[in-house]
């Protein structure tokens, strides 16, 4: 029996399963380019203000990248504004980091959202079919129920807990593998903002 003839008989939930599956495809795609571009743009930036020894130069690097960079918005936040109070600098900082890791952070949700959601409906579809199954035991003579019928009535109604929990299995671990990914670039810009917070006061 082909796989596809094993998606067909699993009924109309099986669709709706496949339906997820290309969603988290394009969420999982979306969010790794959106996380690699972010890495090469921080990396071009931090090449260029590497061999920037002035603070306006520096500024004047900040101003071309602009907004294309995540780290760039939180460098700026120190470069260009002089606050007195470290505790309202840090703030500040945190801030607009926060708010840099918000943009890379979204559609996270959704992919969770379709890890949890995608065994459940593999599991609703294996109970309506077992209702289905039941039902149909009912209405036969109970003397001459027929256990291949039964028998594959209830691996058809199987195969939704199979395909949802294929589905969400798959969407969990690319969902930890971005989260992770996440962390470690949020880390990388924390160190790279702190190194500048050094440099910043030897350019003073």
């Amino acid at each position: 029996m082909s796989i596809f003839s094993l998606f067909v008989k699993g009924g109309i939930l099986m669709w709706v399963l496949l339906a997820i599956s290309f969603v988290v495809i394009a969420l999982v795609i979306e969010k790794y380019r959106a996380i690699s571009r972010a890495r090469k743009q921080n990396e071009k930036l931090l090449n260029a203000l590497q061999s920037q020894d002035k603070l306006d130069s520096i500024k004047s690097v900040l101003r071309i990248y602009g907004e294309e960079t995540p780290l760039c918005q939180i460098l700026s936040k120190l470069y260009n504004e002089h606050l007195s109070d470290e505790i309202l600098q840090k703030e500040s900082l945190e801030t607009a980091a926060t708010m840099e890791m918000h943009k890379l952070e979204k559609g996270m949700g959704w992919l969770s959202t379709f890890a949890a959601v995608a065994p459940l409906i593999g599991f609703l579809g294996t109970v309506m079919g077992m209702v289905r199954v039941f039902m149909n035991i009912q209405g036969q003579n109970q003397s001459g129920i027929d256990i291949s019928i039964l028998a594959g009535g209830i691996w058809e109604a199987l195969l939704t807990t199979v395909g949802g929990l294929i589905v969400g299995i798959i969407a969990i671990i690319f969902y930890n593998d971005l989260v992770q990914n996440l962390e470690n670039m949020a880390k990388e810009m924390q160190d790279h903002t702190v190194s500048h917070m050094i440099r910043i006061k030897s350019l003073s």
